[in-house]
C-alpha cells in the first residue's frame, strides 16, 4: 500500500514537473492546437499570433438581391477582426488549479476560439455607395433628377430601394457567428424614401443658386454672356446616392457652351518651325501658344461664383490646344546635321524653275519619329498654278515635255541624302533610263500620282529636311540627333531581259550606340532609250515623237554627280543608250531588303 502511494506521488510530480517545463518555464503564450476562424496560432506568442491574424484573416460572405448574389470578402463590407481581443481569448489558461489539465488536454485536443468582429458603418457605406449599383443592379441608389420647364424636378421613390445600411450591419453581426459556408445574407432594403429627403432638399437648393443666372465674361474680350438660369441648370450633374447626393457642373458641357458664345473671338496659335540659319544651327521660330476660350478651371470659377451668390464671374483664356509648342519641338532633338547630298545642273533650263520650286516647298518639312514623308502626299500634284513649268520629262522610254519635268533631281538628291543619313526607303524606283549626272543605281524619279518618293524616319528623333538651290546645283540637307550613319558598301548588276540592267547596292548602317552594322539594299533597273526589258521599241506607234529640242543633247557634257561619292564608285562612263551593258552578270546577286523597283508608266527627270 505504501508502495502505491510513492508510485501515484512519483506519477504526479513527474506530471507536474512536465506541466512547469512545457508549460510555464518554456511555454509560449498560447498553447498548442489553437486556431481562430480556422488559423492555426498554436504555439505563438500573442506578438506573431496578431501578426498572422492580421495577415490570413480573409472570411467572406454573400449577399443576395433578387435572383442575383455576389461573394465579397469581408475587409470590402467594413469587417474586422479583432486581432487584439481573440489573442487575450487564445492565450487564456483558466484558473491556476486547472492549468495543469487544460496544457494536458492542448497535448491530444484541438481548440477553436470564436472570432470576435468590427463592422466600420462608414466604410460599408461608402463601399455600397461606390459599388453597389454594379453589383446588384440598384439604380433607386442612385439620384434621378429632371429639367422640366427650365426647373430641376427630383424623382422620389422610383425604381428599387436602397441598401438599408443599417439592418445590412444587424445581418452581418448574425453571420459572423456562422459556419463559413452559411455566410449568407438577403440584402436588406429601405421601402421608401421620403418626399422631404436630401435629394429633394439639394434640388431645391440649385433652383435657387442658379434662378438669376450669372454674367460671364473672358479676359482679353469685351464680349459679356449671361448664361440663365435653364442653361446652368443642364449643366448640373448629380450623382451619389438619394440619401447622400453630390452635384456638380458637368465639365465637357460648359466648355462646350463656352466655346460656342465665345470661339468666334478666339486667336488660334501656330506651331513652330525650324530654320537652319547661315552657320549650319538649326532655329525654332514662329511658335504661337494663341489664346482660345475657356481655361480648364472655367466650370470651377463658375461655381464657386455661384456658390457666392455672385452675379458675374471672370474667365481665362488658355493655349489653342491644337498646337503644339516648343517643348514639343525642342524633344524633337533636331540639332546637327546628320545627311547631306549634292547634284548640279545646267543654269537657266526650265527644269532649274521646277526642282526649285519643289525644295521651296518642302524646306522644313518635318519627319517624325517612326512616320513616313511621301512627295506625292506633301507636294501634290505638280501644276502651273503652283508654281511649276512645262519642262522634259521620260514616257515609255523617251523624252518628253510636261509640267513638273526635272524634279526628280531633287528627288535622287533627298534620296541620296537619306541613304547616307541611314534612314529607310517606303516606296521609291529608279529613272529607267540612266543619266550620269546621278549616281549609277543609286537615285530616284517621282511622277504623280506615282511613282512617289518615301523616306522613313527609323530613329528616335526627328527629320527636318532642308533642300537648298544655287544657279547650278541642289542640296539636300537632313537635320536630326546622329545615331546612325550610312555608306555604301558594294554594287553588283545582271541583265533583265534582251536589253535591261538591274543594279543592286549595298548599304551599310552602323548605329552609334553600340556600333553594330546592318546591311540593306536598293536597287535600279536601266534600260537604252526607246526600248523595253524585251528589246523591242518602247514607243507607242501613234505617239508623234516631240520635237528633238525637248530631249536633252546626248554629247553634253554634264558636271561631276555629287560633292558625296559612294564608295564604290559608279562606271566612269555612262552606260550605252543603245544596248545593255556587256559584261556578263555575277552568278549570285545578295538579297535586297527593300523590293526590286517597278517600271511605272511615267517618270519625271
Amino acid at each position: 500500500m505504501q508502495r502505491s502511494i510513492w508510485v501515484i506521488l512519483a506519477g504526479l510530480g513527474m506530471f507536474v514537473g512536465l506541466w512547469v517545463l512545457d508549460d510555464v518555464a518554456f511555454g509560449a503564450d498560447i498553447r498548442r492546437n489553437v486556431d481562430v476562424t480556422g488559423i492555426d496560432i498554436g504555439g505563438l506568442s500573442r506578438t506573431d499570433a496578431i501578426d498572422r491574424l492580421a495577415t490570413e484573416f480573409d472570411g467572406e460572405v454573400t449577399l443576395r438581391y433578387g435572383d442575383a448574389e455576389t461573394t465579397l470578402p469581408l475587409a470590402d463590407l467594413g469587417v474586422s477582426l479583432q486581432v487584439d481581443e481573440v489573442t487575450a481569448s487564445a492565450s487564456d489558461r483558466g484558473t491556476f488549479a486547472w492549468r495543469p489539465f487544460t496544457w494536458l488536454a492542448s497535448l491530444v485536443a484541438s481548440r477553436s476560439v470564436p472570432g470576435q468582429y468590427h463592422i466600420d458603418e462608414d466604410r460599408l457605406d461608402t463601399f455600397l455607395d461606390d459599388q453597389g449599383d454594379a453589383l446588384f443592379d440598384l439604380p433607386d441608389g442612385a439620384p434621378s433628377v429632371s429639367l422640366i420647364e427650365g426647373e430641376l424636378v427630383a424623382t422620389v421613390g422610383s425604381g428599387h430601394p436602397p441598401v438599408d445600411v443599417a439592418a445590412l450591419v444587424s445581418e452581418l453581426e448574425r453571420v459572423l457567428t456562422a459556419p463559413a459556408d452559411q455566410r449568407t445574407i438577403d440584402l436588406p432594403t429601405l421601402q421608401s424614401t421620403p418626399a422631404d429627403g436630401p435629394l429633394v432638399r439639394l434640388v431645391a437648393d440649385m433652383n435657387e443658386l442658379t434662378a438669376e443666372g450669372i454674367t460671364v465674361e473672358v479676359v482679353g474680350q469685351r464680349k459679356r454672356v449671361l448664361l440663365r438660369a435653364e442653361d446652368l441648370r443642364a449643366w448640373l450633374v448629380f450623382e451619389g446616392t438619394t440619401s447622400k447626393p453630390t452635384v456638380s457642373l458637368a465639365p465637357d458641357a460648359v466648355q462646350a457652351a463656352l466655346h460656342e458664345r465665345f470661339g468666334e473671338d478666339d486667336q488660334p496659335g501656330a506651331e513652330p518651325r525650324f530654320e537652319v540659319a547661315g552657320d549650319g544651327s538649326v532655329k525654332i521660330i514662329g511658335a504661337a501658344a494663341g489664346s482660345v476660350c475657356c481655361d480648364a478651371d472655367s466650370p470651377e470659377r463658375i461655381w464657386k461664383a455661384l456658390e457666392e451668390q455672385k452675379s458675374s464671374v471672370s474667365l481665362v483664356p488658355s493655349e489653342d490646344p491644337e498646337v503644339r509648342g516648343v517643348a514639343w519641338a525642342e524633344s524633337l532633338g533636331i540639332v546637327e546635321l546628320v545627311g547631306e547630298f549634292t547634284t548640279n545642273y545646267t543654269a537657266g533650263q526650265s527644269r532649274v524653275t521646277n526642282i526649285r520650286r519643289i525644295a521651296e516647298l518642302t524646306q522644313g518639312a518635318v519627319i517624325e519619329p517612326g512616320e513616313t514623308f511621301s512627295v506625292n502626299d506633301y507636294v501634290g500634284r505638280r501644276t502651273v498654278e503652283n508654281g511649276f513649268v512645262s519642262a522634259g520629262m521620260i514616257l515609255n522610254g523617251v523624252f518628253y515635255p510636261s509640267v513638273g519635268g526635272g524634279i526628280s533631281q531633287y528627288a535622287t538628291t533627298l534620296f541620296n541624302a537619306a541613304f547616307f543619313a541611314g534612314l529607310d526607303f517606303g516606296e521609291y524606283q529608279s529613272h529607267s533610263i540612266y543619266l550620269s549626272r546621278y549616281p549609277y543605281g543609286r537615285e530616284a524619279t517621282v511622277s504623280f500620282p506615282n511613282p512617289d518618293l518615301q523616306i522613313t524616319n527609323n530613329t528616335e528623333y526627328g527629320v527636318l529636311i532642308w533642300p537648298t538651290t544655287t544657279d547650278r546645283s541642289i542640296t539636300v540637307r537632313l537635320y536630326s540627333t546622329k545615331t546612325v550613319t550610312g555608306e555604301q558598301t558594294g554594287q553588283t548588276s545582271r541583265q533583265v531581259g534582251a536589253a535591261c540592267t538591274l543594279v543592286t547596292t549595298e548599304r551599310t548602317r552602323t548605329w552609334l550606340s553600340d556600333q553594330r552594322t546592318e546591311t540593306d539594299y536598293v536597287k535600279a533597273r536601266y534600260r537604252p532609250e526607246g526600248i523595253s526589258c524585251d528589246g523591242q521599241s518602247s514607243v507607242p506607234t501613234t505617239t508623234t515623237t516631240p520635237p528633238a529640242t525637248t530631249a536633252p543633247p546626248t554629247t553634253t557634257t554634264t558636271p561631276p554627280a555629287t560633292t558625296a561619292p559612294p564608295t564604290t564608285a559608279p562606271p566612269t562612263t555612262a552606260p550605252p543608250t543603245t544596248a545593255p551593258p556587256t559584261t556578263a552578270p555575277p552568278t549570285t546577286v545578295a538579297p535586297s531588303s527593300t523590293p526590286a523597283p517597278t517600271v511605272g508608266p511615267t517618270e519625271l527627270r
